[in-house]
């Protein structure tokens, strides 16, 4: 067996982990879940009730901070403020917005800045000023938020989503290939999932949801504990030979 074979792997129990739009939703979830499995999470959102509301469920167990993540100087400052006993060891790249539908006719180019700056540069932002401020850690990881609809092109109206979250899965795989063997760098690709994020794709329709998830293999929509499950296990040692892979979490859709 290698020196690095035998490297001991450090449980969740070591980590800190920052994870962006933590504050509600599939965010919010993964942050319960990392507290949960014994590690300490930094929370940076615009939300501010959301943050109140995450500070107290975990007390000293986190830290949080009213971050708009698609501002790179707001990113950097951020980081900077961390003391040297936050200073993260993993990362979780989840905040995103939907967008305004639009049809390509129509594209805004505000909104397209907008959406891009949010999705796909925040994630940018957010990896570069880890890796300049992590601890360094024998489990470091990266887990990046992206969409099935990277692959299915998502619904009608939501093609600047839909190409954003591809961007972010062909991402994934070039940081990984880059940042082997110290980090490794994954993804997820949730379909449809039970969030209030739901609303903004099917226009509050809850028919339209439940029509959509009759086509689903496993008949439902997916809830944000089980995407935070799939996060925690590309966090945690259970994963440690497992890097550069985008995993769906969408029920067989």
């Amino acid at each position: 067996m290698s020196a690095r074979q035998a490297m001991p792997q450090a449980s969740m129990t070591d980590a800190v982990v920052l994870v962006t739009g933590g504050a509600s939703g599939i965010g919010r979830a993964i942050v319960d879940a990392v507290v949960a499995a014994g590690g300490r999470a930094i929370v940076w959102d615009v939300d501010a009730a959301g943050l109140s509301t995450c500070a107290g469920a975990h007390g000293a167990r986190v830290t949080l901070a009213r971050v708009d993540v698609a501002d790179a100087g707001a990113v950097a400052a951020a980081m900077a403020d961390l003391t040297p006993d936050w200073a993260p060891t993993h990362l979780v790249n989840n905040a995103g917005i939907i967008g305004r539908r639009m049809r390509l006719s129509e594209m805004d180019p505000a909104e397209i800045d907008r959406v891009l700056a949010v999705n796909l540069k925040s994630v940018l932002y957010g990896t570069r000023a880890f890796l300049e401020r992590r601890r360094p850690h024998p489990g470091a990881a990266i887990v990046n938020l992206s969409s099935i609809a990277a692959r299915t092109g998502g619904m009608p109206g939501n093609a600047l989503y839909a190409t954003t979250k591809g961007a972010v899965a062909s991402l994934t795989i070039a940081a990984a290939k880059e940042l082997a063997p110290e980090v490794r760098v994954n993804a997820l690709a949730p379909g449809v999932i039970d969030t209030p994020i739901q609303d903004d794709v099917f226009g509050g329709d809850r028919g339209r949801v439940a029509e959509i998830a009759r086509a689903i293999p496993l008949q439902r929509p997916g809830t944000a504990a089980e995407v935070a499950e799939a996060a925690l296990w590309l966090l945690s040692p259970a994963a440690a030979y497992v890097t550069g892979t985008v995993l769906d979490i969408a029920g067989g859709r």
